[in-house]
């Protein structure tokens, strides 16, 4: 490409853009206006909900049971006595302090239907007193005296009735539970003291507690957890716009052939557009930035209670290169979004399932218990807006947030490749037009769709691992996960119309690829073990897993079932799905050495564990290479059921155990031991690419 012809492109795009006005709303004012608006409305809003619950009278009713008094009798008298804890204005505290506000209640009659009282807001709360299934016993509670008399049945209860979805009746709920709670610890200490308690009951255990996170740090997690969706929001506020007039406005005005007829290449003009749309996307991302540290660092509007925030700007800046790769990925989809639109409303029709998607993946920081230590590290933009999350609260996990930007820029770059290519082609023009492959369909199409597949799958897989699979025996869990792969194989192989044969490499190897099995079991299995040693120095193995792990494996289980639902059932439904189905697509797409990387590192990502991914990916590496030397999956199958089976006795046979502390020149062996095995491997099937 000619740099200066791109240069010229992306500064014309720039300069029609600068006079379109609903750019400068999207990408310009609103990010400048939606920070402050949203700081100003919540500090607001809260204020005045506070003062709104503090300053009015709440009401509540006692249930009167004219067949038995006592129990109202007894209700009343704890209400009262709750009440009763400051002031003579019918007034009950909120928290123990002097400066809590004071809160009024009101009793009223009570309503023959409490419960539509309470969805007509008549009534607040309704109380009223359960009897227990004691001896019978109704005696009143005497709570003004000294002994406090009889408590009558142990198992009666007071109960409150309220709407917890308005918040008057939620708020009075809450006044009036807190008040009752420390009427009930008086009555408790009194009793104590009266039968003879020789230390006062707050002496006994007495509980402190003391919160270690600064309130910087618990305003850094609130907005961590939804700092990018905002950005993310904005980015595809002001690309589609960009996005949108790009190619598909160009389309439908005509204008695109006569860029085309210039003597920019396709490959310039599509890299121009793409540089384009990016540069609007990363200065709403510094705008929304920058104006965030801007008004935190100015305190010009009050921040609502419990909301105290202070961004360095090293971490403002850590933020912006953090987000760098984000908006590369948004750009690049909405390009190819607008590239694949024959007019501008189809293009506006197509961004809204794409602007949904990366909203929701953008707003999994939301989610409680979501780490950065975690599978999560290998889903693009989720795993930048964890990272966000865990830099506002003071958490800086150097290895981990490398490793997520490093995703991010990797499908990030990913994308933008696929775009600039996709785009090159005559689709670019219409996209009516179709190539040969869409055309023909079937296996002409299949290596294009492949990615697509497997991303389902993995997704998947993930989905149903994490909600379900961790609370079901091991043996069901991967027989599940393997018809899993199963079934998806012979789904691609149908839609498809592959040939079984030569898709999954059924044919015979060379004899000699059986004893380069035996031999690169165990050197790969050293291998891993090593590769799992320097990984767990960054992402150590969590030592729930390893006890989930030995119970998995335990003597309890037979040794056959441990083989063969460990061992024997991965070997065969892995491979047909990745060394098979998986290898077959990606083969007219990559390079040998390309093509061993992603196929034996895709293999690693889909088990789910972080800390599995780097031991597993090289395991998956060997295997690839075992197949293009053999041409056969069969050497691969047996590799993969040996490989787990030695590793399954190595924990239940101490001798089989591997060194505990492995010297250099053991991993030098077992290097030297993987290359004679795959030169035994060499066949008559040896696949092209490795000729």
């Amino acid at each position: 490409m000619n740099r200066r012809t791109v240069s010229a492109l992306v500064g014309n795009d720039l300069r029609q853009l600068a006079r379109n006005p609903r750019v400068l709303v999207f990408a310009v004012a609103l990010p400048l206006v939606i920070w402050p608006l949203m700081w100003f409305l919540t500090s607001l809003t809260t204020q005045r909900r506070q003062e709104r619950l503090e300053s009015r009278t709440y009401t509540y009713a006692v249930a009167e049971d004219p067949r038995d008094a006592e129990h109202a009798a007894n209700a009343r008298a704890w209400l009262e006595r709750a009440l009763a804890v400051v002031g003579e204005d019918g007034q009950a505290d909120e928290a123990d302090t002097p400066e809590a506000p004071a809160v009024r209640f009101e009793r009223v009659d009570a309503p023959d239907d409490f419960k539509a009282a309470l969805d007509e807001e008549q009534l607040h709360v309704h109380v009223a007193w359960e009897a227990g299934a004691g001896d019978g016993s109704n005696e009143n509670v005497d709570v003004d005296s000294e002994t406090l008399g009889n408590a009558g049945d142990p198992a009666q209860r007071i109960v409150l009735s309220y709407r917890a979805d308005l918040d008057a009746s939620d708020a009075a709920e809450g006044y009036l539970r807190r008040a009752l709670e420390r009427s009930r610890v008086e009555v408790r200490e009194k009793r104590l003291a009266a039968a003879g308690f020789e230390a006062p009951p707050e002496d006994l255990l007495p509980l402190e507690r003391i919160e270690t996170a600064s309130e910087e740090q618990t305003s850094g997690l609130l907005l961590g957890r939804i700092l990018t969706a905002i950005i993310v929001m904005m980015m595809l506020a002001g690309g589609s716009i960009v996005a949108t007039d790009a190619l598909a406005g160009e389309k439908e005005r005509g204008t695109l052939e006569t860029l085309l007829t210039t003597a920019a290449s396709r490959i310039e003009i599509v890299t121009a557009k793409n540089l384009s749309i990016l540069t609007v996307a990363f200065a709403t991302s510094v705008l929304n930035i920058a104006n965030i540290v801007l008004w935190m660092q100015l305190d010009v509007i009050p921040a609502p209670p419990g909301l105290k925030l202070v961004i360095p700007v090293g971490a403002a800046m850590l933020l912006l290169f953090l987000y760098a790769p984000a908006a590369v990925l948004l750009s690049s989809s909405l390009l190819l979004v607008s590239g694949r639109s024959k007019t501008y409303k189809e293009a506006q029709l197509l961004f809204a399932p794409v602007m949904l998607v990366f909203l929701a993946v953008a707003a999994i920081p939301v989610l409680p218990g979501i780490a950065l230590r975690s599978a999560i590290v290998v889903v693009p933009i989720a795993n930048l807006g964890v990272a966000a999350r865990e830099i506002l609260t003071g958490q800086y996990d150097w290895p981990l947030i490398a490793a997520a930007w490093a995703v991010a820029a990797a499908a990030a770059a990913v994308l933008a490749r696929a775009s600039v290519r996709a785009l090159s082609a005559e689709k670019l023009i219409t996209a009516s037009d179709l190539d040969a492959a869409d055309l023909t369909g079937g296996p002409a199409l299949f290596p294009r769709r492949v990615g697509r597949w497997f991303a389902a799958l993995w997704a998947l897989l993930l989905v149903w691992q994490l909600n379900v699979g961790g609370g079901i025996d091991g043996r069901l869990l991967i027989a599940i996960n393997m018809a899993i792969f199963g079934a998806a194989a012979w789904l691609i192989i149908a839609r498809y119309r592959l040939p079984v044969r030569e898709t999954l490499s059924l044919r015979a190897p060379p004899p000699a690829a059986w004893l380069g099995v035996l031999i690169g079991v165990p050197a790969g299995l050293l291998l891993a073990d090593g590769v799992v040693r320097l990984a767990s120095l960054a992402m150590p193995i969590p030592q729930q897993w390893i006890e989930a792990m030995a119970e998995a494996f335990g003597a309890d289980i037979p040794v056959w079932q441990t083989l063969f639902f460990f061992a024997i059932l991965p070997g065969i439904f892995e491979e047909i799905a990745f060394r098979g189905v998986l290898l077959c697509g990606l083969r007219r797409r990559f390079r040998p050495v390309q093509l061993v990387l992603v196929a034996g590192i895709a293999f690693g990502f889909f088990h789910v564990d972080l800390f599995r991914i780097p031991g597993t990916s090289l395991l998956g590496v060997l295997l690839v290479i075992a197949v293009l030397r053999s041409g056969s999956i069969y050497p691969a199958m047996a590799w993969h059921a040996l490989h787990n089976a030695v590793a399954l006795g190595s924990a239940r046979i101490e001798h089989i155990r591997l060194p505990e502390q492995p010297t250099w020149w053991h991993y030098v062996l077992a290097t030297l031991a993987i290359l004679a095995a795959f030169r035994l491997m060499a066949g008559p099937f040896q696949s092209r690419e490795l000729r």
